[in-house]
C-alpha cells in the first residue's frame, strides 16, 4: 500500500490508539486539553446562537442542511445528488450550496454550475461541488465559504425554491428548515473524542439539534454497530426520523468513456469476478470502497490510498498503472469523486490496462416515505404544491 502524509497518518493511528510509549501518551495528554478548549468553544458558540445573541440568516426559500458530526466521509456527496435529483423531480428549482473545498477558485460567490451549463474546471471548483454539477442537470451548484451570501445569490439569481446546504449542520450563521445528519455505518462515531484528539466535530449530545438522521453504508455494517448507532441516537434525540441507505453500485464505466459524458458502453460489475483488480483512491473512508469491489468476487491484489480530496498527476497515475502491470491486474479500478482528479493526458493516453470508474448510487433502505413525507411538508410550509 502506498501511504503519503506521514504525519496524518501518524496522528491517526495515535488517537485510535495504536501508537504506545511514553511520547504518544505525552502527545494524548496534549491533545486531550485541546479537545477540552475546542469543545469548550463550540458550545459557547452555539449557545450564542440558541439565545439569539447571534443571528442567524433566513433565506427567502426552502433550506436542508446535510452534514455530519464527525469528521471523514460519510457519504454526503452522492446523498446530496439523490436528495436533490429527488426534489427537482417533484418540480422545484434545487440549488446546492458548496463550500468549495480545496477549489482554486477564490471569491464570494462562485456559479459552478446553473443546471444547464458547467462554467467551472474541476480544480477551480473542487472534486465535489464538480462531481454534483457533472451528475447532476437541472440542478445549480454554487461554491463559496460564507453560505449567507451564496445563499442570497442562489435565491436572488437562480430562483431557488429549495436549497441543499452540504456539510452545512455546524454552519449555525444559516437558518435552516431541515437538518439531516448522516452517520457512517461503518465507522459509528468515529473514536468519541472531539476533535483533535478524536474526530468528533461537536459533543454526541449536539445530536439533539437534528430533524433526521440518515445511516449510510449500513449493508456494510454489522448488526452491533447498526444496533449502537441507534441506542446513542435515541438517547440524545429520541425525536429524530432515523433513515437507512446503502450505496448501490451500478455498473463500472471505462475512464475515458466517463470523461467525455457518454455512457453507452457500460461495464457489468460482474466482470470483474475472479479477476485481479487494483483499487485507488483518495477518499476519507476508503475502506467501504475498496470492501465494495472485494464484494464483488474481485481479487483484490493491492489497495492504493491516497490524502482525501488528493490532486493526481501524471506520475503518480503512472506509477499505480505499473504497480497493476507488475501485479498482472486485469483493471484498475477508481470511484467518481477521484476520476475527476485524474490528469486528462493520462486518460487519453496509450493504457495498458483499463481504468474502471464505479458509478455509484444512494438508496434508501429504510425509512424512504417517511423521508419524503418530511420534505414534502418542508415544501409545503414553503408555499409551493
Amino acid at each position: 500500500m502506498i501511504r503519503h502524509e506521514p504525519v496524518q497518518v501518524y496522528l491517526y493511528q495515535l488517537v485510535h490508539g495504536r501508537k504506545k510509549g511514553p511520547i504518544a501518551a505525552l502527545l494524548l495528554a496534549v491533545l486531550r486539553f485541546m479537545s477540552f478548549v475546542y469543545g469548550l468553544g463550540v458550545d459557547v458558540k452555539l449557545g450564542l446562537y440558541r439565545t439569539g445573541l447571534l443571528k442567524q440568516h433566513k433565506l427567502d426559500c426552502r433550506v436542508i442542511s446535510l452534514g455530519n458530526i464527525t469528521v471523514g466521509g460519510t457519504g454526503k456527496t452522492p446523498t446530496a445528488q439523490r436528495l436533490a435529483a429527488i426534489i427537482r423531480d417533484m418540480g422545484y428549482r434545487v440549488v446546492i450550496l458548496n463550500r468549495g473545498y480545496r477549489a482554486n477558485w477564490r471569491g464570494n460567490v462562485g456559479l459552478v454550475s446553473d443546471g444547464r451549463r458547467i462554467y467551472m474546471s474541476v480544480n477551480e471548483a473542487g472534486d465535489e461541488a464538480y462531481l454534483l454539477a457533472k451528475n447532476l442537470p437541472g440542478v445549480a451548484v454554487v461554491i463559496g465559504k460564507n453560505r449567507n451570501v451564496t445563499g442570497d445569490y442562489a435565491v436572488a439569481s437562480l430562483k431557488a425554491d429549495f436549497i441543499i446546504l452540504d456539510d452545512g449542520y455546524q454552519h449555525w450563521q444559516l437558518a435552516r428548515d431541515l437538518d439531516i445528519v448522516l452517520i457512517d455505518g461503518t465507522n459509528v462515531f468515529g473514536n468519541n473524542f472531539l476533535l483533535p484528539r478524536g474526530t468528533l466535530r461537536e459533543p454526541l449530545t449536539h445530536l439533539s439539534r437534528a430533524d433526521a438522521f440518515l445511516l449510510t453504508r449500513v449493508d456494510q455494517a454489522t448488526d452491533n454497530a447498526r444496533d449502537i448507532i441507534r441506542e446513542t441516537l435515541s438517547r440524545y434525540n429520541d425525536q429524530a426520523l432515523v433513515v437507512e441507505s446503502v450505496h448501490s453500485p451500478r455498473c463500472f464505466i471505462e475512464i475515458e468513456d466517463w470523461y467525455k459524458g457518454v455512457r453507452p458502453e457500460t461495464v457489468a460489475l460482474e466482470t470483474i469476478r475472479g479477476k485481479k483488480v487494483l483499487p485507488f483512491s483518495a477518499l476519507g473512508n476508503p475502506t467501504s470502497f475498496e470492501q465494495s469491489i472485494g464484494a464483488f468476487g474481485a481479487d483484490v491484489v493491492e489497495a492504493v490510498r491516497y490524502p482525501d480530496h488528493h490532486d493526481y498527476t501524471m506520475a503518480e497515475m503512472q506509477r499505480v498503472m505499473q504497480r497493476a502491470v507488475d501485479s498482472n491486474a486485469y483493471a484498475l479500478v477508481t470511484t467518481e469523486k477521484d476520476a475527476v482528479k485524474i490528469p486528462s493526458e493520462f486518460i487519453h493516453s496509450d493504457r495498458p490496462l483499463p481504468v474502471y470508474v464505479i458509478g455509484i448510487e444512494v438508496q434508501f433502505v429504510d425509512g424512504y416515505q417517511e423521508l419524503m413525507d418530511l420534505i414534502k411538508t418542508v415544501a409545503v410550509r414553503g408555499g409551493k404544491q
